[in-house]
């Protein structure tokens, strides 16, 4: 969830939004796909997340929590992401997920075909950004809701 204007995140490491029926739609984007994310972002989230691959990047070598990987840089974590995951082959064309934070966000922009956003109309104090996405234009779908306080649309975009 970001926020139209400034494109903010979070504060204080907390999502600034929960918006009802967000996180279902989350799961079922990234059920079955790896899934990358920063320290931060998955210590936020307490566990693996069931059914995808989860992939760390830290630079610290000490943090190993059971049932993920933990890599050092964004372009191991897409290497792992690609490669034989448990008893599955992925096929590259399968959708690999960058869920947080702001910074792996930023490192991994570049590489992504398709951006699945959730834009909240409000504006609150943050610290914790999303990238600049102005490349991706191609609008794929958008559901907005209006009426929802405060109003938010799903979007998905592509380059």
């Amino acid at each position: 969830m970001i926020s139209k204007e400034r494109r903010a995140l979070g504060f204080q490491g907390k999502l600034l939004w929960k918006i009802e029926g967000d996180l279902p739609r989350f799961k079922a984007l990234t059920t079955g796909h790896p899934i990358i994310m920063g320290r931060k972002t998955y210590k936020s989230i307490g566990k693996p997340l069931p059914n995808r691959t989860n992939i760390i990047i830290t630079r610290n070598p000490n943090f190993k929590p059971e049932g993920i990987f933990t890599v050092p840089s964004l372009e191991k974590a897409l290497e792992i992401a690609q490669q034989s995951v448990g008893h599955r082959v992925l096929n590259t064309s399968e959708e690999i997920f960058v869920i947080g934070g702001g910074q792996i966000y930023t490192e991994a922009i570049k590489f992504a075909d398709r951006l699945y956003l959730t834009i909240v109309k409000d504006e609150p104090e943050a610290d914790t950004f999303f990238p600049d996405y102005s490349l991706f234009k191609k609008i794929i779908s958008e559901e907005p809701h209006p009426d929802h306080i405060p109003p938010f649309s799903y979007i998905i975009l592509e380059k």
